[in-house]
């Protein structure tokens, strides 16, 4: 879980058995909002000054790779609920899909990049989306 003007919850897409395309969105929104409201459940985070609770928000990843001129790059995408999720129904397991890589889930993964010592300050990182934006 990071903070970037929302609190994300940061996923590995692999980690799950995803893969970030455009086809698998539907699978993306559902295990997305899963694991973003059993997170939110089991590892409830605040804002210090503002009545904030988090998280509310996802953002799935790729590996980060280096590009041919050595910026790091990865691809993403963002769930956001457009419902309440309910375990006992399953219909209620959905969500959308940001098109953008997000601006403020592309600074909380930078920042969760930068405290395990993976982005160095002032270094440019290329962030995608799942439709390439």
């Amino acid at each position: 879980i990071a903070y970037g003007g929302m609190h994300y919850a940061i996923v590995q897409a692999q980690a799950v058995g995803l893969t970030l395309e455009p086809a698998h969105g539907k699978e993306i929104c559902r295990r997305g909002e899963m694991i973003k409201v059993a997170a939110r459940e089991q590892h409830p985070v605040s804002h210090p000054e503002l009545d904030y609770p988090g998280c509310d928000i996802l953002v799935f990843r790729e590996p980060t790779r280096r590009l041919p001129d050595g910026r790091p790059h990865a691809r993403n995408c963002v769930v956001m609920s457009n419902n309440e999720l309910d375990w006992a129904r399953p219909e209620t397991w959905t969500g959308m899909i940001d098109r953008s890589p997000c601006g403020t889930g592309t600074c909380a993964v930078m920042a969760a990049m930068h405290a395990r010592g993976e982005l160095r300050l002032g270094e440019e990182f290329v962030h995608e989306s799942i439709v390439g934006s």
